[in-house]
């Protein structure tokens, strides 16, 4: 710990060094008391507290329930879920699910995204409508869709090209992380490892799904995926993509570096 505070003088660049051990601990399950002492010593030698220690105290002390709040309240759709001026009573009222769907009809935000249907084919907002209809998912603001935080996440699905199956999530949570610059970016990809790898808590849309990302051929998706986010020169997460939806996706994905695709390694 001595020779990393020396080596690693900038505050950014210990708090990705934390970040990083968060990864290591929350991948582990049950985490080791050890890991656990081990991991707040190194934050508290390099001065750093960081909302992703909260997930890790959490779940080192198996507080699944605590651990799921604290994640969808820390990590960036949480942060625009906060925004609603009405959150905190469809939170009361609904439960978990108020962080990621649509709880109570938002005729508002329905329309909005119906307005996608008639943009001409090849545009971005074409192309996200066209993932939703291909997958038979409710139109966010109609009762059991998408509420406006987590439709939000499905613009990056359609601009990185991946699934909605488990570990598509994990890749698309490591490209938007890794592209944006977001309060809760990270937290996005460590709370996904550590509920698709570690199993430590459950998420809101797909329950409980454990050593995902380990299965043979995954790391590397993974990586692949966090290397796109790294090279993207647009943050992600930072974008009102309706201000956008009538641009040609192929057009975005070559301005903002994604083609041609970075090849894995």
């Amino acid at each position: 710990m001595d020779e990393a505070a020396v080596i690693f003088s900038d505050h950014l660049q210990r708090k990705e060094l934390i970040e990083l051990l968060v990864l290591a601990e929350v991948m582990v399950n049950p985490i080791p008391p050890q890991l656990e002492r081990s991991l707040e010593n190194w934050a508290e030698k390099l001065q750093i507290e960081d909302r992703s220690l909260v997930l890790a105290r959490d779940v080192a002390n198996t507080a699944r329930a605590q651990a799921q709040s604290d994640f969808y309240r820390l990590f960036w759709m949480g942060e625009e879920d906060r925004q609603q001026e009405n959150f905190e009573d469809l939170l009361s009222k609904h439960g978990p699910d108020a962080w990621t769907f649509t709880v109570e009809e938002d005729p508002e935000l329905a329309m909005q995204w119906r307005g996608l249907a008639s943009l001409p084919e090849g545009t971005l907002g074409a192309a996200v409508w066209n993932h939703y209809q291909s997958h038979g998912f409710t139109t966010p603001g109609e009762i059991g869709g998408a509420n406006a935080a987590l439709a939000h996440h499905d613009w990056l699905h359609v601009i990185g090209g991946y699934e909605v199956d488990l570990i598509g999530e994990v890749e698309n949570a490591a490209f938007g992380a890794a592209s944006s610059s977001m309060p809760g970016s990270t937290l996005w990809f460590l709370g996904v490892m550590a509920m698709y790898e570690g199993g430590l808590f459950d998420s809101v849309v797909t329950g409980a799904n454990p050593h995902q990302i380990s299965m043979a051929g995954n790391p590397e998706r993974v990586v692949h995926a966090m290397n796109r986010g790294r090279q993207c020169k647009q943050d992600l997460l930072a974008i009102d993509y309706f201000s956008i939806a009538d641009q040609p996706l192929e057009s975005l994905q070559k301005e903002w570096g994604l083609i041609p695709e970075l090849q894995p390694q």
